[in-house]
């Protein structure tokens, strides 16, 4: 397992570890300005990114030759272009977006204050996750489906003050997306850790590996769970 600091807006910079998204990295070349990209986890499933959009900065439209679920963290005033529809919104924090692959799109702040995003991108030559139906949650655990289609299943988790998960799998790769910050126990096969989360971070949970997500804080906290089939 990995655990990375980094959930919606899009914004399609991003560069990918296999074939042909170092391609596509390769010909995007540096973001523009105002725009800053941080490279968080990088697999054979996915590449997540966390990226700063400055007031004013805007994306040329553009394509990439795989799909992405983007969240976006913090509140923020947005222009999106997606195929032939085109939006100006504030968008809430935690606000989810599906682009699917090879979609005309672009992305621009019009608001007067940065705002950043987590985008996580799906690997099109990945190994197919497993299907499983959602679960029945645990006491003190509510969870709202909020996006599900052939690629993905996001689901928006809130956890009470000492809420736990029993130790499980899932037969697909996940990616948690931390929405507000909080102290958080993580079980993954033996390992264990406890740290405070800010809003933003993300774990990556592999495929069939038992693992368990707790409070351990005396407030609740949400988080974003993205499986990708």
């Amino acid at each position: 397992m990995s655990i990375r600091i980094a959930v919606g807006t899009v914004i399609g910079l991003m560069a990918v570890g296999v074939a042909t998204m170092e391609a596509a990295d390769q010909q995007a070349g540096a973001p523009p300005p105002g725009i800053t990209r941080t490279e968080l986890e990088n697999n054979a499933t996915v590449l997540v990114a966390r990226l700063r959009m400055a007031p004013g900065a805007r994306e040329d439209v553009h394509t990439h030759p795989f799909s992405a679920v983007v969240v976006q963290i913090g509140a923020g005033d947005v222009e999106m272009r997606l195929g032939d529809a085109r939006t100006t919104t504030r968008r809430a924090h935690g606000f989810v977006e599906f682009i699917p692959r090879e979609a005309p799109h672009a992305a621009a702040n019009v608001g007067q204050e940065p705002f950043e995003v987590v985008t996580i991108a799906m690997k099109p030559d990945r190994r197919p996750g497993g299907e499983a139906p959602a679960s029945a949650a645990p006491p003190g655990i509510t969870r709202a489906a909020l996006l599900e289609n052939a690629e993905t299943r996001v689901t928006h988790v809130k956890f009470a003050p000492s809420a736990r998960e029993p130790v499980h799998t899932h037969p697909f790769d996940l990616v948690v997306v931390q929405l507000t910050p909080g102290r958080v126990e993580v079980r993954v096969g033996k390992d264990v850790s406890t740290r405070e989360y800010a809003a933003g971070e993300v774990i990556f949970l592999p495929r069939d590996v038992p693992h368990a997500v707790s409070n351990v804080d005396r407030e609740p906290f949400e988080l974003l769970s993205v499986g990708i089939k």
